[in-house]
């Protein structure tokens, strides 16, 4: 997968992982299904997981309590449906 920014190519990167041994089971059988290398699987699995963090939207705004009621949550999930 190449970006079309190019600030935006991989940088390799060395990391020491601990995963249960059915984890590193069933990623290496999506590995040798897919005919590629357990690291790639991994990058594919790690970029997968934050494609969507990106957010564009501006978040100055937003104020994060420390600590609600569930019947404050429940208030303010309501008032986001109906906007």
């Amino acid at each position: 997968m190449k970006s079309i920014n190019p600030k935006n190519e991989y940088v390799p990167l060395r990391i020491n992982l601990s995963l249960r041994r059915d984890t590193l089971r069933l990623i290496s059988e999506m590995a040798y299904d897919m005919g590629i290398s357990i690291e790639e699987v991994l990058s594919f699995l790690t970029e997968d997981s934050v494609i969507d963090l990106e957010i564009e939207e501006d978040l100055k705004d937003i104020s994060i309590p420390s600590c609600c009621s569930l019947d404050e949550l429940k208030d303010i999930l309501e008032e986001r449906k109906l906007s």
